[in-house]
C-alpha cells in the first residue's frame, strides 16, 4: 500500500498522457483514406480536385505502389504528369526510380531535403516556415502561378537554393521549379493545403492546383504507402526518418520527463553498513540444532549421507587427495598406508543407509574410529 500511495500521482499522470495520445490518434488518424487520397471525401482528401480534373478531360490514374505508378506512366496515352503526394515515405531506391521515370511534368508535394535533391538533381535545402499559415502572392514570372494569383501555400515547407521559385516567404520559396534527371519540368510544392477538399475553393488554390496538374492529358496520382513491397531493406527509411521533427522532439521530451520523474521518486541507496550481530551462535549449537531437525524428521538416510560426506572430505584432505576424490581412491589410500582393508572402509564410507537411530549412532562411531585411525597412520 505504501508503494501504491507513493506512485499514485505519477501513474495518474502517465494514464492521462496515454489517454491523450489515444484521443489524438483517433481524432487525427481516422481521416477516411489518408491525406490527399484521390478517393477520399474527407477534409484533407483529394477527391474534389480529381473531379475537377476529370471534368476538364484529364485522365486521373491513382497508384499506391511504385510499380503501379510506373505501369500507369508507361501505359498512358500522350504526355503524363506524375504527382507524388508524400515523398517522405519513399526509400532512396524508390526515389531514384521515380526520378528516372520520363514524364512531361513531375509534381512533388512537401518533400524533405533528401527527396528534393534526388528528384531535382540539385542541392536543395528544405526548411520549415518561420511564420504560420499565410496567403502569399506569386511574385514571379511563372505562368501557372501568375494566372492563379494568391494561394494558401505559405503554411508548409520552403525551398532554398532553387534556380526559380514563386510565393516567396521568409527564408525561401513555397513553390519551386527545377530540371530533374528525367523530367525538364519538376515542380516542388511546399504545402498540401491547396490540393485539399476543404481548401480547394479558397482564393487561387483551385486555379493553381488545376494549372499544375492539368497541363497534360494524363495525371498519375501516386499516393505512397509505407507497406509498399517495392521498398527494399537496403533503401528503406527508418521509422524515425518518416516521423515529423515535432513528433521526434516531443517523444524525446516525454522520455526525459519520465526519466526525471523516476529519479525524483527513486530511493537512493547509501554505502553498505556493517552491523554487529545481536547474538553470537556457537558452531556446536548450530550442528546440534541441525541434528535435532534430522531426528525429528526421521531422515536417517540424509543424516548418514551428511556424516559420510564430511568424513570423506576430511580424509581426502589428510591423505593428500582432491576434496572430490572417489570413495574407492580414499579406501585404497587408507589400505596402502596400513589401515583397514579397502572393502571394510568402503562399507563404512559408502555402505547402505542405517535403518534406525541406533544404526545411525553406530555409523557415526565407526566414522570417528576410521578418521582417528587414519590420523595415527
Amino acid at each position: 500500500m505504501t508503494a501504491l500511495r507513493t506512485w499514485r500521482w505519477p501513474l495518474a499522470a502517465l494514464a492521462v498522457l496515454l489517454l491523450g495520445a489515444m484521443v489524438t490518434a483517433l481524432t487525427l488518424g481516422g481521416n477516411g483514406g489518408g491525406t490527399l487520397d484521390p478517393d477520399s471525401a474527407s477534409p484533407d482528401g483529394g477527391r474534389a480536385l480529381v473531379s475537377l480534373l476529370r471534368d476538364r478531360g484529364v485522365t486521373v490514374t491513382p497508384a499506391r505502389t511504385t510499380a503501379d505508378a510506373l505501369a500507369a506512366v508507361q501505359g498512358a496515352q500522350g504526355e503524363v504528369t506524375l504527382l507524388v503526394t508524400d515523398p517522405g515515405l519513399l526509400s532512396v531506391l524508390q526515389l531514384d526510380t521515380v526520378a528516372a521515370t520520363p514524364v512531361a511534368r513531375l509534381v512533388v508535394v512537401q518533400p524533405d531535403s533528401e527527396s528534393a535533391e534526388l528528384l531535382t538533381s540539385q542541392a536543395t535545402q528544405v526548411d520549415e516556415p518561420s511564420q504560420g499559415a499565410q496567403l502569399v502572392d506569386p511574385a514571379c514570372t511563372n505562368a501557372d502561378a501568375t494566372a492563379a494569383g494568391n494561394a494558401d501555400i505559405g503554411d508548409g515547407d520552403v525551398f532554398n537554393g532553387m534556380a526559380a521559385g514563386c510565393y516567396a516567404t521568409a527564408g525561401g520559396y513555397a513553390l519551386a521549379t527545377a530540371p530533374g534527371p528525367a523530367s525538364d519540368d519538376t515542380v516542388l510544392v511546399g504545402s498540401r493545403t491547396l490540393f485539399r477538399n476543404d481548401r480547394l475553393a479558397d482564393h487561387g488554390n483551385a486555379a493553381l492546383a488545376l494549372r499544375l496538374l492539368g497541363k497534360h492529358p494524363t495525371v498519375v496520382w501516386y499516393l505512397p504507402d509505407g507497406a509498399d513491397p517495392g521498398a527494399t531493406a537496403s533503401g528503406q527509411k527508418s521509422f524515425t526518418d518518416v516521423l515529423p521533427a515535432g513528433w521526434r522532439w516531443g517523444a524525446l521530451t516525454l522520455v526525459l520527463a519520465i526519466a526525471l520523474l523516476a529519479l525524483w521518486q527513486a530511493r537512493r541507496l547509501g554505502p553498505v553498513v556493517a552491523e554487529r550481530m545481536p547474538v553470537a551462535v556457537r558452531a556446536a549449537e548450530t550442528a546440534e540444532g541441525r541434528a535435532r531437525l534430522y531426528e525429528r524428521g526421521r531422515v536417517t538416510d540424509r543424516a548418514a549421507g551428511a556424516l559420510r560426506e564430511a568424513t570423506r572430505s576430511r580424509l581426502a584432505q589428510r591423505l593428500g587427495l582432491p576434496r572430490a576424490a572417489a570413495v574407492s581412491d580414499i579406501a585404497a589410500a587408507i589400505a596402502t598406508r596400513g589401515g583397514p582393508p579397502a572393502p571394510e572402509t568402503l562399507a563404512i564410507l559408502a555402505g547402505p543407509p542405517p535403518a534406525d537411530d541406533t544404526a545411525l549412532v553406530g555409523l557415526a562411531s565407526a566414522l570417528d574410529r576410521l578418521e582417528a585411525g587414519v590420523g595415527r597412520l
